[in-house]
């Protein structure tokens, strides 16, 4: 006589399999909201003001971004672009390339351009850090004396006063820059290099300064130059 019982299939791999299945999709849907975007997620965008990094060390800010033939650029200042390498990133630790070096100019003028190279990224005409968050900019002109003006700092933030004279010329150990204008506003460091504007309207990139303590003024090569020596354009 057989006194084993009859084997009965266990119920509770096809009855729990659904529900891990469930937790499983709830968890992996958790997780990816938790997680910080992919870089080269395509609403990341690149704004004037925000930084660059070279693949040789050094850091810049762009100063504004501009066009030419469907083609995106940072127009940027020349000798902060002069010393760093061919390729730029868009992330402090270099893994996602963003654009490399199209032209430098300094001394002489104090302007440089990045083409943008990476198609997971826009590249709006707008400043990052306005009142509302970005500042829109829908062209660029000369600066003239009396205009009001601002310039956005990665330390201080925004800056207004106005433009006190023009022609200006700054001198560098490697040669003079000329053709500069010349605000009363601030600077402090870590804001250099940044854009200046005028309502939506781009003037110019901040070479040089005094700090804010002594009241220093500050020194912009303008924009209106250095989009003509490349063929760009705003916005």
């Amino acid at each position: 006589m057989n006194l084993r019982a009859p084997l009965t299939p266990h119920p509770a791999p096809s009855k729990l399999f659904p529900v891990t299945a469930v937790l499983a999709a709830l968890l992996l849907a958790v997780l990816t909201a938790l997680a910080p975007p992919a870089a080269g997620a395509q609403d990341q965008a690149v704004r004037g003001g925000d930084m660059l990094y070279s693949s040789t060390g050094p850091s810049c800010p762009v100063g504004f971004n501009a066009g030419r033939s469907g083609e995106r650029y940072a127009l940027m200042q020349g000798h902060c672009v002069r010393d760093a390498g061919a390729v730029w990133y868009a992330d402090a630790a270099r893994t996602v390339e963003i654009g490399r070096t199209d032209g430098v100019n300094f001394p002489g003028s104090d302007y440089a351009v990045i083409h943008y190279t990476n198609p997971d990224f826009t590249y709006p005409s707008q400043l990052s850090g306005g009142p509302g968050g970005v500042i829109d900019i829908t062209g660029a002109a000369s600066p003239s004396v009396g205009q009001r003006v601002c310039h956005a700092g990665r330390t201080t933030g925004v800056h207004c006063g106005t433009v006190v004279s023009i022609n200006d010329t700054v001198g560098y150990p490697e040669g003079t820059v000329s053709g500069l204008f010349r605000s009363n506003v601030c600077v402090e460091p870590g804001d250099g290099a940044g854009p200046a504007y005028s309502g939506g309207t781009a003037l110019g990139l901040v070479v040089s300064g005094g700090s804010c303590s002594s009241g220093g003024a500050t020194f912009y090569q303008p924009v209106v130059p250095a989009l003509h020596a490349y063929g760009l354009t705003l916005p």
